[in-house]
């Protein structure tokens, strides 16, 4: 959430949706996603329209330089930048309902 404050004035909401074929995990201050092997695996993301070119290049090379990679999906025949992990570590937690929201709050953070 602190990465959205600094960057919420060039980011325009557009909606949340539920995306299919993969799995979020908890790296307990953050979530991180991985490609999951079946569709019916889903989570939740917030969709946004990045308004500024250089906060967006900003955004992208935080990502990266995280350990995320680059990949694109395509929601309702338009294109999206989504920041995945190759895989799950194996000391991570499985978010299983896929909404890094609810399951903060119910960890109580």
């Amino acid at each position: 959430m602190e990465n959205y404050c600094l960057y919420e004035d060039d980011l325009n909401f557009l909606r949340t949706v539920e995306l299919g074929g993969f799995k979020m995990y908890s790296r307990i201050h953050y979530p991180y996603i991985v490609k999951a092997g079946k569709s019916d695996h889903k989570i939740v993301v917030d969709l946004f329209k990045v308004t500024n070119p250089e906060t967006e290049q900003t955004i992208h090379k935080m990502e990266l330089d995280a350990g995320y990679i680059f990949s694109e999906v395509e929601i309702a025949d338009i294109k999206f930048g989504i920041y995945l992990f190759e895989a799950a570590r194996a000391d991570d937690s499985e978010v299983r309902n896929g909404d890094w929201r609810a399951f903060r709050k119910l960890s109580g953070f």
